[in-house]
């Protein structure tokens, strides 16, 4: 081989692996700078709206930060019918429509402000703190964010996802109407966190069933219609937090840990784990829930018997150690059940006969003995209670109950006579039922 066909191969070389390897390194590139931008404009902003300025009111404050947003516009139009770049288009819009619930965030505070007056709330912090403004200030503020919200997120969520913009826009505008509400007492505020969270859910479990909003368009959008509720979460806590918010707040760990896991992850570590927090979470929700009511020294039937429902529920979700939840939930109402009869308790006998229904139901749906035979005490224990008004009845007319007692076996006798092979050969499937299940 020649020096030159040598040369020409070693180009030719060259020139195939430049083809290769340089489209991979500058797309690794430019998504590192893309990640690199989002995140110094998230921090940069994130800075400015929280660090209290001497010399900047918040009113002013809430005009740059719209200003802000608005910048963040014209760069996604730019990308969009400048650059004729939909990728960069995507990053701006999305950003612009993730910073709109921070513009209503101020706007409620403007409303609280004034609509409170003198009564308001006032946090300790300055970045926190607005002065009484004019009502016609507030009205064209409110006029700007109303707009801005409106065609941001049409924009927006029509790049990230054109074919759910309906349920995503309907989401956002919930979200951010309940976060306008000029209300921060400690009965309001989660009664909204749990309206909202419920709403949220329910969207999420729409839009996950198609399967374009499992990628990262879909993802992003899923999260910025959550946005409010985090912001009212975050919000509610600088607050005096009451003893509702703490147990809604607890609730939702538990609903996220035990329920929704499993819709984002298969990992089988992460989901005991998820599962395990979300149990925890539960239980101390029941027990804020009985120390609030009693104290734990005064617990009693009322309060406790609910805790072994919980454990059923926690059963019918965990992947793990349901059988022993639901061992544990048995045993617990099977003991309530006959302290409330000993003690007796208001209504006890027909709480022995619902639990023992309810106990026996749930043993032949999941093919269990212990909450089967515990039901079945349960039960037996109620109808015995009732049994002493058979012996009072007994005791005031002996001859007549004794006759109604012998024709009542002469009859099971006949009955048996006649039916015995079937009742044998039902008894036998039955115990060979029992001998099947756990």
């Amino acid at each position: 081989m020649s020096a030159y066909e040598f040369d020409t191969q070693a180009r030719t070389w060259q020139s195939n692996e430049h083809k290769d390897v340089s489209p991979s390194t500058a797309q690794q590139i430019i998504r590192y700078l893309r990640w690199a931008g989002t995140a110094l404009i998230v921090i940069s902003a994130t800075g400015f709206m929280l660090q209290g300025h001497a010399d900047l009111l918040p009113a002013y404050r809430y005009w740059l930060g719209l200003a802000f947003t608005l910048l963040l516009c014209l760069g996604g139009l730019i990308c969009a019918y400048g650059l004729k770049e939909t990728t960069g288009a995507r990053i701006f819009f999305a950003l612009g429509v993730g910073f709109l619930p921070v513009h209503v965030s101020q706007l409620s505070a403007m409303i609280y402000n004034f609509s409170q007056g003198d009564l308001a709330l006032q946090l300790p912090y300055d970045w926190l703190q607005f002065s009484p403004l004019k009502p016609s200030l507030i009205a064209v503020d409110f006029a700007i964010t109303a707009a801005l919200l409106v065609l941001v997120s049409y924009t927006g969520f029509s790049m990230l996802a054109r074919r759910q913009v309906k349920t995503l826009m309907i989401a956002m505008l919930l979200g951010n109407s309940l976060l306008l509400l000029p209300v921060r007492d400690g009965f309001w505020i989660p009664l909204i966190i749990v309206c909202l969270f419920i709403a949220l859910r329910t969207c999420e479990q729409k839009l996950r069933q198609d399967t374009a909003m499992l990628l990262f368009e879909g993802f992003t959008a899923r999260a910025l219609v959550g946005l409010p509720l985090l912001i009212i979460l975050g919000r509610s806590i600088l607050y005096p937090v009451s003893l509702t918010l703490i147990v809604t707040l607890i609730s939702m760990v538990a609903v996220i840990g035990v329920v929704d896991i499993k819709r984002y992850t298969h990992s089988a570590l992460g989901i005991y784990i998820a599962q395990s927090i979300g149990s925890i979470a539960a239980l101390i929700a029941w027990l804020i829930v009985a120390d609030s009511v009693s104290g734990f020294g005064r617990l009693h039937y009322g309060l406790l018997l609910p805790l072994s429902l919980l454990l059923f529920i926690l059963s019918a979700y965990v992947d793990y150690y349901a059988i022993a939840y639901r061992f544990l939930g048995s045993i617990l109402a099977l003991g309530l059940v006959a302290g409330a009869l000993v003690d007796e308790q208001y209504l006890s006998p027909l709480l022995a006969l619902a639990t023992g229904i309810a106990l026996s139901l749930a043993g032949l749906r999941y093919r269990e003995k212990t909450p089967f035979f515990a039901g079945h005490l349960c039960f037996l224990s109620g109808i015995l209670f009732y049994c002493r008004y058979a012996i009072d009845a007994y005791n005031h007319a002996p001859w007549l109950s004794s006759i109604g007692l012998g024709l009542v076996v002469l009859l099971a006798a006949s009955y048996l006579e006649k039916r015995q092979q079937v009742i044998l050969s039902k008894m036998d499937a039955y115990l060979n039922e029992l001998r099947s299940w756990d």
